[in-house]
């Protein structure tokens, strides 16, 4: 057993294309997920990831799976890491000192919260991330490259 488990945030869009069985990354996601309940690697996500992916699935009128999500993400084992104020505070931060714009506020949050946490690299299919320096993605169409052999 590896001293030091890979931990990698898993970013809402991997829990939605999973959920909404999306054609194209779905398989990639539900994958990514697999990993993390086998132990082969760490999930982190946060409050505000949920609240994202809660979001999209009422939008979508796909209600019913909000509790059935929530009792897989406790079952499961991923690390849910509190949104604070703090987050917001050093976002803004984040915002001026790299001329980064409102548009990916909720990235900036959540990269922000990476940080905190020791996380560097994050499950996602939004390449904004790729404006945050130190934020390493890993998209889930390189995924999918992969693992078809």
């Amino acid at each position: 057993m590896r001293s030091q488990m890979r931990r990698r945030f898993i970013d809402s869009n991997i829990f939605i294309y999973v959920l909404l069985k999306d054609p194209r990354y779905g398989e990639a996601c539900l994958r990514i997920l697999e990993n993390v309940e086998r132990g082969e690697e760490q999930g982190v996500t946060s409050t505000l990831a949920l609240s994202q992916v809660i979001a999209h699935l009422a939008r979508r009128g796909k209600g019913e799976a909000i509790k059935p999500f929530m009792d897989y993400v406790r079952e499961t084992g991923i690390i849910v890491i509190e949104t604070t104020l703090l987050d917001f505070v050093e976002a803004i931060t984040e915002m001026g000192k790299h001329n980064l714009d409102y548009k990916i506020w909720d990235d900036l949050i959540i990269s922000c919260q990476m940080r905190r946490n020791g996380v560097q690299e994050i499950y996602t299919n939004d390449k904004d991330f790729e404006k945050i320096e130190w934020v390493k993605p890993v998209f889930p169409q390189g995924l999918t490259k992969q693992k078809e052999v």
